[in-house]
């Protein structure tokens, strides 16, 4: 797993998480498919945690829907 690290957070590698779009962004995600993710040019924090526990360690399908979601409705191209 390719990531980039920040002090005590990961730094969006587009290898790893295409969701997550560039910029001034840190994230961590949890066992089960939790999520964080604080975006300091779009002055907004993402935080999905989820009451069923799924596989993963970097977010879930559920948690890049969501993400995926709110960069659309600002008007900020994703991959997903």
């Amino acid at each position: 797993m390719h990531l980039r690290w920040g002090i005590g957070y990961a730094l969006p590698e587009r290898r790893t998480l295409p969701w997550i779009p560039g910029g001034r962004i840190a994230f961590w995600g949890g066992w089960g498919g939790s999520m964080a993710i604080m975006d300091l040019d779009r002055r907004m924090t993402i935080s999905y945690v989820m009451n069923h526990i799924g596989a993963g360690i970097l977010g879930s399908q559920r948690a890049v829907a969501y993400t995926t979601a709110a960069y659309r409705a600002l008007g900020v191209a994703v991959t997903s």
